[in-house]
């Protein structure tokens, strides 16, 4: 890997915001970041530009066309460029619910693609364990119940690599199944589910850390009837519960469509951006045109205005999670230094990999962004490597 030195006007790291800085690469990783200095004859100069950490993306079924799930590598590889191109240097390549042996399939052909450097951190399985009562875009048909057998299969078939599974807490067998996940050192998230708070609780206490796309396929505080008692009672729900259990993190689609951006500002503002990851949950069909497309087995209407639609609801966003930054401050009075922690430190640490990623730091991963005034995506480096542009 050759030598790399970078001079900008601002860097964010994201917790700090430095001024006309130089940072330099060798071997992949950044070897020194010096703040005040003038730009050098060695450096690349970005007069006018923001030098930010790549991004880190724990939800992404595909992109330009190409899912995860597809059997053909080049079209894997397709859906990485696109995000890698849009700033995303870390991601979880995302499986949505399918017939078991078919989700096994893919696990294995990912598996050897993951590498804890990326692009490729991991795989995330969104399903098939999730309820039907909130199954939005996924398939009800292939959802079933997690036995300690079709745990054992997934996790057979991914290894290590698999590094997040969402599942509804209130299925029978998914307490169970969630300590067997977590002492295979899976992250398990609540998502696509009706849970209570009590439900969601016993499922805390078993190891369940994370709420996959707070606000969406999951239940807000309602006024439920009691079938015991006879009169309508307070409910809290997934939502409810993330907001008042401080051992969850959780997950926001903001791309303007999936979450008011109102809801989304006062979810942060009551948790903390540590504790909430931005995500795009992106499907092939993000990058692409407006038109009709096949995403996750789903026929789906991709709009002009920057939504995919399958019937009366979302499936999916097309979105790479750049736009999500980029929406938290047209919609919102999030900073981009919030939500840039959001989009990379916070992700990296709910993983595990804020040892190497979501930083600018010596010793990090030289996943780097270059944006402009706009927050327009000017270059993008992987492990100090120039990643081209389409």
């Amino acid at each position: 890997m050759s030598s790399l030195s970078i001079w900008a006007a601002v860097a964010l790291t994201p917790e700090r915001v430095l001024e006309r800085v130089r940072l330099s690469v060798e071997g992949g990783k950044i070897a020194g970041l010096e703040e005040g200095c003038a730009p050098g004859p060695g450096d690349r100069v970005f007069e006018n530009a923001k030098l930010l950490p790549g991004l880190v993306d724990l939800q992404v079924n595909g992109g330009a066309g190409a899912a995860y799930a597809d059997a053909d590598p080049a079209e894997r590889e397709r859906a990485t460029h696109f995000h890698l191109a849009h700033g995303t240097t870390s991601l979880l390549a995302t499986l949505v619910s399918a017939p078991l042996e078919d989700l096994c399939a893919g696990a294995e052909r990912l598996a050897p693609e993951v590498d804890p450097h990326g692009p490729l951190l991991g795989i995330h399985l969104e399903g098939p364990f999730l309820a039907e009562a909130k199954a939005g875009a996924h398939a009800e048909r292939v959802l079933c119940d997690p036995t300690p057998a079709r745990v054992s299969r997934l996790l057979k078939a991914a290894g290590p690599a698999l590094r997040m599974l969402t599942l509804a807490p209130e299925r029978p067998g998914a307490l169970e199944a969630t300590e067997q996940l977590v002492r295979a050192g899976v992250v398990v998230a609540a998502g696509h589910s009706v849970a209570s708070l009590l439900e969601l609780r016993r499922a805390v206490d078993r190891g369940l850390s994370f709420v996959t796309h707070l606000g969406n396929a999951s239940d807000w505080p309602s006024r439920p009837v009691d079938p015991e008692r006879g009169f309508r009672t307070s409910e809290p729900g997934l939502v409810g519960g993330f907001m008042v259990e401080s051992r969850l993190r959780g997950s926001l689609i903001l791309d303007g469509f999936h979450l008011h951006p109102e809801l989304a500002q006062a979810l942060v503002a009551l948790r903390g951006v540590e504790q909430v990851a931005l995500v795009s949950d992106a499907t092939p069909a993000a990058g692409q045109p407006p038109g009709r497309y096949r995403i996750g087995g789903l026929e789906a209407e991709v709009h002009a205005e920057g939504y995919a639609t399958s019937g009366r609801g979302l499936a999916g966003s097309v979105i790479p999670l750049m736009d999500a930054v980029r929406t938290a401050l047209k919609e919102t009075s999030l900073t981009l230094g919030q939500a840039l922690r959001m989009a990379t430190l916070t992700p990296a640490e709910v993983i595990g990999v804020d040892t190497h990623k979501g930083r600018l730091e010596p010793g990090y991963d030289a996943d780097l962004l270059l944006v402009g005034p706009a927050l327009e995506v000017l270059e993008v480096y992987r492990a100090g490597t120039r990643v081209p542009q389409p």
